[in-house]
């Protein structure tokens, strides 16, 4: 019980609150957040070193080609010096002191190496492949993970008679999950581990499982990889290898069965460093535990049950790009980065008592990290700026060291969010956030936009967040939360099973009272509400339930918990994990908890967003609730986006992502203005 008090310390350390101004931050000399904002902004990932230089990737938005570029970069002087030029760089290894890039050219993977003084890319191999994650010994010798497809075509049709366009034809499916949000049709795709040595390409697993989560032990001797198959719908497992080179075996280690295995790392050529989650019905989003393993022994040591901190973590975000840092670890512990209620810290796990403690300052978030020189090199965001490089010894303020997004931020009218203390339904108190309108009157009363995060494993921070900056800027309050359900608070906080659209519900009323009470610009007679993902199924559930809202706008939402059972890619677990039921063991249970059941009460006009393309919360789920709310009356509409899946709001095509938000903000000034 001691260790669990003092491992939540940071909670109450960010519940004493940060100072945050009071007032709205204007400056009738800055433009305003545009619409457009996020093309601004350069969203940086993959950072790795090599010796002092530092590099990275940028992904920009561009608006007149209407699509994205990625391009490598290395950080000279403080600014970002472009590496290569063609806009398609997906991510690249550090072998030695070289630079190595993957492309794909009509089936194949071409390595490509960019060497000292990083001018040309050359040439040097091509595989027959479409290789993923690559861990290397040399260039000579290396592993690397492939899609494989298990149904080839038998055709024996001369190349002039065959389709063409056969793919776009038809569709077959002969197994679950048949497609997946972002990839589209994935029947029939495997992963699988293979071995290149001396030009001799070898298979180490079987095409029929999925291998992926590459490890290479610093004396090069061991592998560490996982397995996973498609039998196991209800429970998300995998199986851990280690594969001894020399020898060329692999062993099975394990804890016990319906375990998943990630995050793996070797500290030394005989211990892996894992996390691990062992399946639990009563809260299957329950944390990942810490475990030491002996690869010799086959033993595993826990080092910490998870409570309240996961490795890694992320805050909820549309202008940034995805980062993942491996841990780093010595003998006194693992330093790493975690999701601590609505902050991004970069923490220490003591060995000795199982105590975390923070490192940096906690109005910073950080998305990345690796040791630098004699300290820390971190990619991370202060307050309501954009991501910069950082310097950090460990016990001073960081120190930034580029100029990449700060002074489009410092020209533009960025909105600083205020607290708000609530207490949620099960009395605790807890903080949400207010964003002023901007060029704010004392005495006015502004209409206030109430917007719900995805997840509902997720969080929101006090850091940037465009679409509700730019409403800020267009003269609305907004307010945000984080209601049980969320990270960054512990397993039992995340729970919702068996109560999803009640404790979360709860707390969201809660909150939006609060905000009330404490903030007397917010015109309580012009409330809107919006999300997407979870946020879309709690709008599409608040309106079902209150009528207080005047205007609402459900972005890629779930309407109907039977119907997505079988057709969302996760459908088959999604539902069980939150519902505790399936179609055919609780039929009633599923259709009670869905928005479509509360359809005949709903009198909020609502605007519903969605992909067609989106397998994560398929359409029909959308046009469920759309085509309910026409029969009954209310005012309704829905905007269907052509090519575009789940991440819409975060990747979509620039002007896609311009017209969802333009059609949102008008919305509400239809219904709220």
């Amino acid at each position: 019980m001691m260790k669990r008090n003092i491992s939540l310390s940071i909670i109450a350390l960010l519940l004493g609150g940060t100072h945050l101004e009071t007032t709205a931050q204007t400056n009738t000399q800055k433009q305003p957040i545009g619409i457009d904002f996020f093309s601004k902004v350069q969203a940086i990932s993959d950072v790795k070193t090599i010796g002092n230089d530092i590099f990275f990737v940028i992904r920009k938005a561009n608006i007149k080609d209407d699509k994205y570029t990625s391009d490598l970069y290395q950080l000279v002087d403080g600014r970002a010096k472009a590496l290569t030029t063609s806009g398609t760089v997906g991510g690249y290894d550090v072998l030695a002191d070289a630079i190595i890039l993957k492309k794909r050219d009509k089936g194949q993977t071409v390595f490509l190496e960019l060497t000292k003084g990083y001018g040309e890319a050359t040439e040097w191999l091509r595989l027959p492949y479409s290789v993923g994650q690559v861990k290397y010994i040399s260039r000579q010798h290396f592993f690397f993970t492939a899609s494989y497809k298990l149904h080839q075509t038998n055709d024996r049709l001369p190349d002039s008679l065959k389709a063409k366009d056969a793919n776009k034809r038809y569709r077959i499916f002969d197994e679950l999950p048949f497609w997946s949000n972002g990839r589209g049709d994935i029947n029939g795709s495997r992963q699988v581990l293979y071995e290149y040595k001396n030009g001799q390409v070898k298979a180490l697993t079987d095409s029929l499982q999925n291998a992926g989560g590459l490890a290479l032990s610093p004396d090069h001797r061991y592998l560490a990889y996982t397995i996973s198959d498609k039998k196991s719908f209800r429970i998300h497992s995998n199986q851990l290898h280690i594969y001894s080179i020399a020898e060329q075996t692999s062993k099975q280690l394990g804890i016990k069965d319906s375990t998943s295995y990630g995050s793996l790392q070797f500290i030394d050529g005989q211990r892996l460093f894992l996390t691990a989650k062992t399946h639990r019905a009563d809260n299957p989003q329950a944390n990942s535990q810490f475990y030491h393993l002996s690869i010799h022994s086959g033993q595993f040591k826990q080092v910490y049950n998870g409570e309240p901190y996961e490795l890694g973590g992320g805050l909820a975000t549309d202008t940034k790009g995805g980062n993942h840092s491996e841990p780093l670890i010595d003998k006194d512990g693992i330093i790493f980065n975690t999701t601590a209620i609505d902050r991004l810290p970069l923490v220490r796990l003591s060995w000795k008592d199982e105590t975390v403690t923070p490192l940096t300052p906690l109005n910073y978030d950080v998305d990345a990290y690796l040791r630098y020189q004699k300290g820390f090199l971190l990619l991370a965001s202060e307050g309501q700026n954009g991501q910069e490089f950082y310097l950090f010894d460990g016990k001073n303020e960081p120190k930034r060291i580029s100029d990449i997004n700060t002074s489009t931020f410092a020209s533009h009218q960025v909105v600083t969010p205020q607290e708000i203390k609530y207490i949620n339904g099960a009395g605790q108190e807890q903080r949400g956030y207010i964003l002023p309108p901007t060029n704010f009157e004392s005495g006015k009363k502004y209409p206030t936009i109430l917007d719900i995060h995805g997840g509902p494993r997720a969080a929101y921070g006090a850091g940037f967040f465009h679409e509700m900056q730019y409403w800020a800027n267009q003269g609305y309050a907004v307010i945000f939360a984080n209601p049980r359900g969320g990270s960054g608070q512990g397993s039992d906080y995340a729970q919702l099973k068996g109560d999803f659209g009640g404790r979360d519900y709860d707390d969201i009323m809660a909150f939006v009272d609060a905000a009330i009470a404490q903030f007397d610009y917010i015109d309580k007679d012009r409330l809107g509400v919006t999300g997407g993902s979870y946020g879309g199924v709690m709008t599409n559930w608040i309106i079902g339930h209150t009528d207080r809202f005047r205007a609402a706008a459900s972005q890629r939402s779930i309407s109907n918990w039977v119907s997505l059972e079988a057709l969302s890619d996760i459908g088959y677990n999604f539902g069980w994990g939150y519902i505790g039921a399936d179609p055919w063991t609780n039929n009633q249970e599923l259709w009670k908890k869905s928005p479509l059941a509360y359809a005949n009460k709903v009198k909020t006009p609502t605007l519903f967003i969605h992909s067609d393309e989106d397998y994560r919360c398929p359409l029909p789920e959308g046009l469920q609730m759309y085509s309910a709310l026409q029969y009954f009356g209310v005012a309704s509409r829905i905007v269907i986006f052509k090519g575009e899946n789940h991440e819409l709001s975060r990747s979509g095509r620039p002007l896609n992502r311009i017209k969802r938000l333009q059609e949102i903000t008008n919305w509400f000034n239809k219904y709220l203005k």
